[in-house]
């Protein structure tokens, strides 16, 4: 089970679903933060300890909190060397959580600014804006569960995308048509005119969406190269998993 790509991918690809039902030609921006690593591991959190777990062939449950690490429920005793590399690692992840939560929660703002704004557009109905609204609390909520990480676990982001893209796609695409037959039966001059609006309103999107996107970048490398030190870390512990193999709480390509 191969968790890729690692750190937040926060792909909720807002313009692309956003520009597509405006003009045929796509020229979305994706949102995303990653660096080339991934996990084998699924990760949470059990009160301020991080739990790994992998049930595809390891079958291994990790727990690192405190400078201790225990693996399938009992603790590992580890060399002075170890014990440093353990530390580091676990204080590097936990600054890594706050950042991986910010992140998600601008992207998941993103793209609610932008489905919102759209539908909005599309349908004439200024009071879709409180059903994105509600949606978009409970996708920031998730995004910031204290026992879940935005970071080495798909499942996770996957629970935060894929409800917004099953609720809302239907009503952008269904406010797409309903905007399409409106143009159709409104005459030369007036289609012209609802076509150039909705123009005008995907350039000034794609233009938010990508400064808002640049934003992010500073913070996306500093956290790149904070897993680049934790792979480091990782890489250089000698204790094993009870079948000899090395530990690889991430790799990094």
């Amino acid at each position: 089970m191969r968790t890729s790509p690692l750190l937040v991918t926060a792909t909720l690809a807002a313009s692309l679903l956003v520009c597509a039902p405006i003009s045929a030609e796509n020229t979305g921006t994706d949102i995303k933060v990653s660096c080339d690593a991934y996990s084998d591991y699924q990760v949470s959190m059990s009160g301020q300890a991080f739990v790994f777990e992998n049930n595809d062939g390891r079958n291994t449950r990790m727990v690192l909190g405190g400078g201790q690490l225990y693996i399938n429920g009992k603790q590992t005793a580890v060399s002075a060397a170890d014990q440093n590399r353990l530390d580091g690692f676990e204080a590097e992840l936990r600054l890594l959580v706050p950042e991986s939560r910010k992140v998600v929660t601008e992207a998941v703002n993103i793209a609610f600014d932008a489905l919102g704004a759209v539908s909005v557009a599309l349908s004439g109905d200024a009071g879709k804006s409180t059903d994105y609204d509600k949606a978009r609390a409970k996708a920031v909520s998730s995004a910031n569960d204290p026992t879940r990480l935005p970071i080495f676990n798909d499942q996770s982001m996957r629970g935060i995308v894929e409800p917004i893209v099953s609720e809302f796609v239907p009503d952008i695409v269904g406010s797409a048509l309903g905007f399409a037959m409106k143009a159709m039966f409104a005459g030369e001059e007036k289609a012209a005119a609802m076509e150039s609006r909705m123009n005008a309103m995907e350039k000034d999107l794609d233009a938010s969406i990508d400064a808002r996107a640049k934003a992010l970048e500073p913070l996306a490398d500093g956290m790149c190269k904070r897993i680049q030190r934790m792979d480091a870390l990782d890489n250089a512990l000698d204790v094993r998993l009870p079948n000899g193999k090395p530990i690889d709480f991430l790799s990094i390509k």
